[in-house]
């Protein structure tokens, strides 16, 4: 059955646009997290190499579209070096979440969220630093707390709190990913715990903002790479059992 129009439809890929290349599909290798170089007749064109695949190889692609969803599409290899590949890439995309952003579980990790200092300068620099470094952004220690990480995207993190936050409130998070660098983000409120649509009882959700397309590329290797990891030790849990 045909999908119906709403859910499909073109996207004007150009330079910049950060795209998910999936191997064998999303349930399968590890993807791919690259920005388009350049367009040129047709075909999209990335830095590095694409290897193992080769010329005339098929990929799924993904296109996260903020505030609105995902998409995803088929490409061909058209051409292929040591430092550059282009794609082929159907111009029909097909919805394939509401959600802009893969989720993925974040149980046992920790977000430090910090409320700036009044008249403290600017709230914090988009971007990421290692930990240790001296780029933490300049917070009063009564309007900082630890909380535990419930889940996380490259649009933003939702954590458990019973500390109140206000709807539309700035505030800056802190916060490590295993195999990955510490990253300090500026973000804003969008789920309180007493909002009749949040559905996890004493949970906070934030959206970053102003983030650069760096950090947003390293957020969504990190969690489409975890999400491939947890199937894999999944799919081998079970052939054990």
């Amino acid at each position: 059955m045909e999908k119906p129009s709403d859910e499909r439809r073109r996207l004007i890929v150009e330079a910049g646009h950060l795209l998910i290349l999936h191997p064998e599909g999303p349930a399968g290798g590890y993807p791919m997290v690259v920005p388009v170089d350049h367009v040129d007749d047709d075909l999209h064109w990335f830095l590095g190499s694409c290897a193992p695949l080769g010329r005339g190889a098929s990929l799924i692609v993904e296109s996260p579209i903020q505030h609105d969803a995902r998409y995803s599409t088929s490409a061909t290899i058209a051409a292929c070096s040591a430092a550059t590949f282009a794609l082929r890439i159907s111009p029909i995309w097909e919805r394939v979440q509401q959600r802009a952003f893969v989720r993925i579980s974040a149980h046992g990790l920790q977000v430090r969220v910090m409320r700036p200092s009044h008249g403290g300068g600017e709230p914090a620099a988009a971007g990421r630093s290692h930990a240790g470094s001296s780029a933490l952004p300049e917070a009063d220690p009564d309007r900082e707390a630890l909380h535990q990480l419930l889940d996380l995207s490259a649009g933003g993190i939702r954590f458990q709190s019973s500390k109140e936050y206000e709807a539309d409130e700035e505030v800056v998070v802190h916060f490590e990913l295993p195999g990955s660098e510490c990253f300090v983000l500026p973000a804003r409120v969008v789920r309180t715990p007493d909002m009749p649509a949040n559905r996890v009882k004493n949970s906070v959700a934030v959206a970053f903002t102003g983030i650069d397309e760096a950090t947003r590329s390293q957020l969504l290797r990190w969690v489409y790479r975890e999400q491939v990891r947890r199937h894999r030790n999944e799919t081998r849990y079970k052939a054990e059992r």
